[in-house]
């Protein structure tokens, strides 16, 4: 079980000058693109008329008020324009979450991916889902095609690997395992890299949600698995963090002994989507705690607050199963 880690794992908004012709109406409509040209307006009572016509014109002002916060040169108007997309992000984000708790509750098949793409959203509010999807789903194609014709589980399994870490090059992300974006699934896509549980999503998004094989998640202390009940008898685990090393239940309970971690049977059965959901929120609470980002920290813990009501629920994902 080496290279196992028991170390845990948000972004910026440009003050486009007050020429709105820097915003294509697609972008922007008329009404916002006045209203972001007030925004480095130094008279405060201006500034909060401003901010609350933009807040009243609801989720359809948050892309483009992203864009204009990313393509911003003035302090100011930058500045207020983040503020403004953090509470529209983060308040929507909420009610999304209380939506995917009944999803979740109901066993919907695309329950884990909606809360991946939700967790996602939080770096980046103006996220599109449709490219990511569809890259999962042309992955899935690709591999589906690789498997016709094999029967043995073990050659599925190492076809399964193969795909990912050698082909795509899925690797774990050992130079910054702290980096928020290890946890969105866009940024990992892109960038081929992560920690142990955004690695296990993608693969799972794949192999189980999309091609329908025996493929689960596995909670294991400070380094989440991906479990494989392909074969009779013992399952298997695979660590995508670290290029698809497979282990036995003996492997891993030889690792958490030896660095003085506890072993119970339950942390290798499968994880429902709601445990993945809420460990990768965890992560993030973890993450934003050691950048000191309290605003992002509060949101999360919202989140988790949504999706584990129970006290006792949420408390046992604040125990240390980071990774």
């Amino acid at each position: 079980m080496a290279g196992m880690n028991s170390t845990s794992e948000v972004t910026a908004l440009p003050a486009v000058e007050k020429d709105s012709s820097a915003f294509e109406p697609k972008i922007a409509d008329s009404e916002l693109r006045s209203l972001f040209s007030l925004l480095d307006d130094p008279d405060e009572r201006i500034a909060r008329a401003v901010i609350e016509r933009i807040l009243q014109r609801g989720s359809d002002a948050i892309a483009p008020l992203t864009v204009f916060a990313e393509r911003a040169s003035n302090a100011l108007a930058k500045e207020r324009a983040e503020k403004i997309t953090h509470e529209f992000s983060t308040a929507s984000l909420a009610h999304e979450f209380e939506a995917l708790n009944e999803e979740l509750a109901l066993g919907r098949t695309h329950a884990l991916e909606r809360g991946v793409f939700l967790v996602a959203r939080f770096g980046n509010p103006a996220l599109d889902w449709s490219p990511i999807r569809e890259e999962l789903d042309g992955f899935a194609r690709m591999l589906n095609a690789r498997l016709a014709g094999l029967s043995s589980a073990l050659e599925i399994l190492d076809e399964v690997n193969h795909f990912f870490f050698e082909d795509l090059r899925f690797r774990g992300n050992q130079a910054k395992f702290m980096e928020p974006e290890n946890s969105y699934i866009d940024r990992v896509v892109e960038r081929r890299t992560g920690i142990p549980i955004s690695l296990a999503a993608v693969y799972l998004l794949v192999v189980r949600t999309r091609l329908g094989l025996p493929f689960s998640g596995a909670s294991a202390p400070g380094h989440f698995l991906v479990r494989y009940d392909g074969l009779r008898g013992e399952p298997l685990f695979i660590d995508a963090f670290n290029s698809g090393v497979i282990l036995r239940e003996r492997d891993i309970k030889h690792y958490l002994n030896s660095s003085g971690l506890p072993f119970h049977r339950q942390f290798l059965d499968p994880a429902p989507p709601r445990a993945i959901l809420l460990r990768m929120i965890r992560n993030l609470i973890i993450v934003f705690t050691e950048h000191g980002n309290a605003p992002a920290r509060a949101a999360f813990e919202n989140f988790m607050r949504i999706l584990a009501p129970n006290a006792e629920e949420g408390q046992a994902f604040l125990r240390g199963l980071e990774g």
